[in-house]
């Protein structure tokens, strides 16, 4: 199967640590140029420095519109293109909705989902004057299931779904591509950290800790992903190979969902 990345040029926000970080080494594999955004300016510099000459850090924010326009343009002068956006970026913000903060309502919604459309907006002019322009939205997992605790994260990756859809409606017409993935319980630092701190509370090794956060899930039945099989997939939508593919929200999770329905 032929990807036709090489020479291309892509945009991945969250992309210093986690699932980013593995789209951002998987697309330079490829032969694409990336810019990898966050906002830590260090840590991107670093990992672009260990994913090779192709691949350029850029610090920014871009929850808000001009964050986004200095990511945006920051990617276009480095490349002299933009070919595809993977927004990336996001937070856990959790806690019952009664009481909750409006601060902490708002920050989650501007990273997963005003951000994004500002991030949108900003590269439209680039991504027109590409002739197989392709944004991909990561979601997840609490955008299909209820989990006790998220109902920030999942008001905004619910946001994600629509945006995602809505997007590529009007788009279309630009020939400009939109699709998202909706990633299961994967094994990223954040939550390696999370079982640490539950073996160290219960008395069990990190990885009985990894298995009994899935089991307290009700996923007792299936495995962990690996960011780099989350990666792969969000590769294949930015390629040729996916052509056909606009409008969806794809789970990519193994089976950990059981639904009769996607």
């Amino acid at each position: 199967m032929q990807l036709d990345l090489g020479d291309r040029a892509y945009l991945v926000t969250g992309g210093s640590r986690g699932i980013g970080r593995e789209i951002a080494a998987a697309l330079a594999s490829e032969g694409a140029r990336v810019a990898i955004c966050g906002r830590d300016a260090g840590a991107c510099d670093a990992v672009a420095g260990e994913l090779g000459p192709q691949v350029v850090g850029i610090a920014g924010d871009v929850s808000s519109e001009s964050g986004a326009a200095a990511v945006v343009a920051g990617t276009v002068e480095a490349f002299g293109r933009l070919d595809g956006i993977v927004n990336n970026a996001g937070r856990f913000g959790g806690g019952p909705l009664e009481g909750l903060a409006r601060e902490t309502l708002e920050e989650g919604l501007a990273t997963k989902v005003t951000g994004p459309l500002h991030l949108v907006q900003q590269a439209l002019p680039a991504l027109r004057q590409s002739d197989r322009a392709a944004i991909v939205n990561i979601s997840g997992v609490t955008a299909q299931r209820v989990t006790p605790g998220a109902a920030v994260t999942a008001i905004a990756n619910t946001g994600v779904v629509a945006l995602t859809a809505y997007l590529a409606h009007e788009l279309m017409p630009a020939d400009v591509r939109v699709n998202g993935v909706i990633p299961g319980y994967t094994r990223t630092g954040v939550w390696e950290q999370r079982a640490a701190a539950l073996a160290e509370q219960e008395g069990v090794s990190p990885a009985e800790a990894m298995q009994l956060i899935l089991d307290r899930q009700g996923m007792g039945h299936a495995r962990w992903g690996e960011p780099e099989e989350i990666a792969s997939v969000v590769v294949w939508l930015l390629s040729s190979a996916s052509s056909f593919v606009n409008g969806i929200s794809m789970r990519v999770d193994g089976g950990q969902l059981a639904v009769v329905t996607a």
